[in-house]
């Protein structure tokens, strides 16, 4: 007993030990994970750096820049130009780090100093270039205190301009008025390209206000996006060190910016003149361009001034920029860019000339105008939170841009250009054929990916979905909406779920029983579209929605959308105002709908004004029914409907859902009766589709003659859509050679042969007709 007591105690003393020892071995390598983990790369978050992360860490933010660029743009040969420049930001300590990570890409950094708030250095261990996360990593030899401020020194950095490069600072060329060559500069800096011209948080949520200051030749103007506070003269040697000219530049500093995100930066060092023009609020607006074009912009520029008027009203938000300016480039990627205070163009789209200028090219410009300054609100006022949602400013800018365009009057449908445009044209046919198709919003990280949301699903389908939601809640429910939303986020950053918050306190408002979420997630996070298909059984009208994009290709789908509904019929087609939906909408949640139908109903439509972002079917007997009224009397229906009917039935056609003898009618019993532009921009651009089999020319021929008649009688101008059409009909029936077209041409070029002067005064047609037809002799 005694022997069998003792062996007991060494075995628990044993066990004992063991326990402590693996406590103690335990607590070791938590400690020395813990330590490891401190001293790797932070990104931001807890733990091993996760490398598929291209977001800089939030331990610090940017309060302030202050940068100076200087490029040297004075060599003949392009290799041998350059930019450098100095940068001090002031950050503020979020938590407690270590460690600084800024944006730089392809910059020559060849010192960091970091300040604190009484002056005193903060050591720098050391600094680290990731190429492929774009990033400059600075650790320091001590930390940062949070909620305590300091100072980001960055001096004489330099940049290499890329050859052929339009993104960050970019080389372009120009000509003086002695024809000499002369290198102009200028930015573009969205989505990710600041940091291609000095080390920055690059990123949209990282606001911050900035102190610019540009370094230029003396012959030279200086442009960013506040009016200059002062100029000095300094010496060339100072920025240029290695260059023997020129020996003395001038240092232009400009006024500090509103708070912003670093890609509505603008940069522009070039000879140029401008005009200017002041509106009722004392607020100037200028062109710049060349000295041989700068006469030629007044449209545009009186344009931008209407168009800030528009939006202040429309969004009942002020635009507190006192000074706007519009540049021309002959070198720009894009058609324009909004930076605050100076927005860039593509040269030609600010100039505008009444005797050559056609009415296409002119409705175009002003739409972009219009778009860039919509811009001004959304985007430069309130800044999406990230990339991901880029269509809180592009769609909102493409749908608004048609809004603020009240330049041209009541005799103009802009809304079924809208349709036509940016609808037809560009989306639905792309998506059906699976062209890039994704979510208007989707997650991005890496730089490419944020490249590639700059497509025609953000901005077109995008657009279309916001035109979408403000016809189906009304025009006044999502105005307020859009104006509280501006308001609350205003020198901030918002995201979907703050626009969805903003409508939907508008409609408890208003009294609507709708979740704005609900709604608009099924089209902004949902690839495609639907097509309604529509069937008249026992009395009442059966909808049953199917994704077109998948039907399509023959595939199934499950895939739902939350549909507004509008509808009316041969009884009811007078009583609504032909421009307001809202008071019609029914919504389609599941995959049917059922509504009620008059017993006396002879043909019913779907879609009023295309309103909805989707396509619609009708059972065969509906559709000769619509078409017998087109027939009739095509006025009944919007130009907007009556596009949409071609357009359906077409594609519809196209994909054996229909016999093409439903579209053949359509367009063969009224369309020779249409003088609007969008139902003839449908059925040209369908045409192209189609052989001779399906509809013979001879048939085109005829249905065009009237039309062509029209538009070669009319004012001149009559309206932007009837020199649109002009155009249109002009290029469609001369390149198909019809007879008609012929005897005007000949007629025409006789004229100007007798009078030795331009053909025709029209130059929406006469390009197309005299222009063409007279230089190849037919």
């Amino acid at each position: 007993m005694p022997a069998k007591g003792i062996g007991a105690r060494r075995k628990t003393l044993l066990l004992v030990t063991a326990l402590v020892a693996a406590v103690l071995i335990a607590v070791s390598l938590a400690i020395l994970l813990s330590l490891l983990l401190r001293s790797a790369p932070d990104n931001g978050n807890a733990g091993v750096e996760d490398k598929s992360n291209y977001r800089l860490p939030t331990d610090v933010k940017p309060v302030s820049y202050a940068l100076t660029l200087a490029p040297f743009i004075y060599s003949n040969i392009r290799d041998d130009c350059y930019f450098t420049g100095s940068v001090s930001i002031a950050v503020e300590a979020v938590n407690d780090t270590d460690m600084l990570r800024l944006h730089s890409v392809r910059l020559e950094v060849p010192t960091v100093r970091v300040r604190n708030s009484t002056g005193g250095d903060v050591s720098v261990e050391k600094i680290e270039e990731n190429v492929e996360k774009q990033w400059l990593t600075i650790k320091l030899g001590e930390p940062l205190r949070a909620g305590e401020t300091y100072t980001v020194l960055i001096d004489r950095f330099k940049g290499k301009f890329v050859k052929n490069g339009k993104t960050g600072l970019y080389l372009s060329s120009s000509y003086s008025e002695n024809s000499t060559e002369y290198y102009l500069v200028s930015s573009q800096l969205e989505p990710t390209h600041a940091r291609e011209v000095f080390p920055c948080f690059d990123e949209p949520a990282m606001k911050a206000e900035f102190n610019v200051s540009l370094v230029r030749g003396r012959e030279f103007t200086a442009l960013s996006n506040m009016p200059i506070k002062s100029s000095s003269l300094v010496s060339g040697n100072t920025w240029f060190p290695n260059s023997a000219e020129p020996k003395a530049v001038m240092k232009d500093d400009f006024k500090t910016t509103p708070t912003m995100s670093t890609y509505t930066l603008a940069f522009l060092v070039a000879k140029f003149q401008s005009i200017s023009l002041t509106d009722s609020k004392g607020r100037v607006f200028t062109n710049w361009l060349p000295p041989e074009l700068v006469q030629k912009s007044n449209f545009t520029l009186s344009l931008a001034a209407k168009a800030i008027g528009a939006f202040e009203e429309l969004l009942n938000v002020t635009y507190k920029m006192n000074i706007t300016k519009q540049a021309g480039v002959p070198l720009f990627h894009f058609a324009a860019m909004e930076n605050w205070g100076l927005i860039i163009y593509q040269q030609n789209i600010l100039v505008y000339d009444e005797n050559t200028t056609t009415t296409k090219s002119k409705l175009s410009n002003a739409l972009t105008v219009s778009h860039e300054i919509a811009h001004q609100w959304f985007g430069n006022l309130v800044t999406m939170k990230w990339w991901s949602e880029i269509w809180l400013i592009e769609a909102f800018s493409i749908f608004y841009s048609y809004l603020g365009l009240d330049l041209w009057g009541s005799e103009s449908d802009l809304d079924s250009h809208f349709v036509v445009d940016q609808k037809y044209k560009h989306v639905m046919n792309l998506e059906r054929k699976r062209y890039k198709v994704h979510p208007i919003q989707m997650n991005v990280s890496t730089p490419t990916e944020i490249d590639g949301l700059f497509d025609y699903i953000v901005y077109y389908k995008g657009g279309s979905v916001v035109r979408m939601m403000h016809n189906s809640i009304g025009a006044r429910v999502f105005g307020a909406a859009v104006s509280s939303y501006i308001r609350k986020h205003s020198y901030s950053n918002a995201g979907s779920e703050d626009f969805y918050s903003s409508l939907n306190e508008q409609l408890r408002i208003h009294k609507q029983s709708l979740d704005a979420k609900t709604v608009m997630s099924s089209w902004v996070k949902q690839v495609g579209y639907p097509l309604v298909t529509c069937s008249m059984e026992n009395g009442s009208l059966l909808l049953r929605q199917q994704d077109i994009v998948s039907l399509s290709h023959k595939e199934k789908s499950n895939l739902t959308w939350s549909i507004p509904i509008t509808a009316m019929t041969n009884l009811n087609h007078t009583g609504w105002s032909r421009s307001e939906v809202a008071h019609l909408v029914h919504w389609m949640r599941g995959e049917t709908l059922r509504l009620p139908l008059d017993s006396s109903t002879d043909w019913y439509l779907i879609n009023l004004r295309s309103s909805g972002h989707y396509q619609v079917n009708y059972d065969r007997q509906n559709w000769d029914r619509l078409a017998a009224q087109l027939t009739t009397d095509h006025t009944v229906f919007t130009p907007a409907d009556r596009a949409s009917l071609i357009y359906d039935s077409f594609t519809l056609a196209s994909l054996g859902i229909i016999d093409y003898s439903v579209p053949l009618k359509i367009v063969t019993g009224y369309l020779e009766n249409e003088t609007e532009f969008a139902p003839w921009a449908v059925f040209w651009s369908n045409l192209k589709k189609m052989t001779s089999s399906v509809l013979p020319v001879k048939t085109v021929k005829r249905i065009a003659k009237k039309v062509f008649n029209y538009v070669t009688t009319v004012t001149p101008k009559a309206s932007p859509l009837v020199g649109m059409l002009a155009e249109l009909t002009a290029r469609e029936t001369c390149d198909r050679d019809f007879t008609y077209c012929i005897n005007f041409a000949k007629d025409e070029c006789n004229k100007c042969k007798v009078r030795n002067s331009t053909c025709l005064k029209n130059p929406d047609i006469s390009e197309d007709i005299t222009g063409y037809k007279c230089k190849t002799g037919k």
